[in-house]
């Protein structure tokens, strides 16, 4: 009654997971339980044992007190599998003791896994360490290494820089899982170079049409971490969430980014608020210079009177912003 399917290509986020699903239930994502000192699977839907005889793939931490002080490692497998590695399974480690330990280990690591999959690896890794200094979670990661694998699959990889390709994975993850971040943002954090970024992410693109479906960018994105960084009030950040998105639905700044959009009403709403912020201090904090931010003020600046509503406390200072 155990089965697998492959996700569909339709679905909004490719996954290179196997699903489990009960035939009882007949729910293609039942609620599935391990039972791991029986080694069954069980949904918890219907209480149908779905499988049986389940070898526990993770890694075994179990360390006993009289090795601490030797220096002896007691776990007798390695690490757990890792379903996006070609040529992963369980295995084993050599103990220490032996004069030819050491020779043994090198030999043991060299020979499981690939090439193909020590390259994944590094990558892997890579993404970690370029999300931990971005502060992202665990799901982007997760999500940045998913992309790179199917890129690399694609063969799409070779001849391309390593670090663009994982910054541009970074990238699309980000905007998947709601948590968009810029070009230029990117390429502060990762030391890769915004043009490299913007290439590999053009890859990226055309190789995941078909079963990539990205939501355009919004000012809505950016406005709640701009404002949280400038340390602005929440009546501020309402305040140039709803001026931002007028703007959008009025067209009055027709052909210009989400960002210098946001930007701008951020610099709008702080003038009229005790809390103001002067055009460079968002810039540093948006990546936009403080001449686009001028120019899509002064969009903003022509039509003050039906941005603001009526009812905001800011209605009464509208006379009072600055021209640009």
């Amino acid at each position: 009654m155990l089965s697998t399917v492959k996700p569909s290509p339709q679905t909004k986020k490719q996954s290179f997971y196997n699903k489990l699903w009960c035939m009882v239930c007949r729910i293609q994502d039942p609620d599935i339980i391990e039972d791991y000192a029986k080694g069954d699977l069980i949904c918890r839907g219907c209480g149908v044992v779905v499988g049986d005889r389940i070898v526990d793939e993770h890694s075994e931490w179990r360390t006993f007190s009289n090795s601490e002080s030797t220096g002896a490692d007691p776990n007798r497998v390695g690490g757990p599998i890792n379903p996006l590695l070609r040529d992963s399974a369980l295995s084993t480690t050599v103990g220490k003791g032996s004069k030819d330990s050491g020779t043994l280990t090198r030999l043991q690591n060299k020979s499981a896994l690939g090439t193909g999959d020590r390259n994944l690896l590094a990558a892997f890794k890579e993404i970690g360490r370029m999300a931990d200094h971005m502060n992202l979670p665990q799901t982007v990661q997760d999500r940045a290494s998913e992309l790179f694998r199917f890129m690399d699959d694609k063969k799409s990889t070779k001849g391309r820089s390593v670090d663009g390709m994982v910054a541009a994975a970074l990238y699309i993850a980000c905007r998947q899982e709601h948590l968009s971040r810029t070009f230029k943002e990117i390429a502060a954090l990762t030391n890769v170079p915004k043009k490299e970024i913007s290439r590999c992410y053009k890859i990226m693109k055309e190789t995941f049409a078909s079963v990539l479906n990205l939501q355009t960018i919004s000012s809505e994105d950016f406005t709640s971490r701009f404002c949280s960084t400038l340390k602005l009030p929440n009546d501020v950040k309402k305040g140039a969430e709803h001026v931002s998105k007028m703007a959008m639905d009025m067209g009055i700044v027709a052909g210009k980014s989400p960002i210098s959009v946001t930007a701008a009403s951020i610099y709008m709403v702080s003038q009229l608020s005790p809390e103001k912020r002067t055009q460079k201090q968002i810039a540093d904090v948006s990546g936009v210079s403080e001449v686009t931010i001028r120019n899509a003020y002064k969009d903003l600046y022509a039509k003050r009177d039906q941005l603001i509503p009526s009812d905001s406390p800011y209605f009464s200072q509208v006379q009072y912003l600055p021209t640009n």
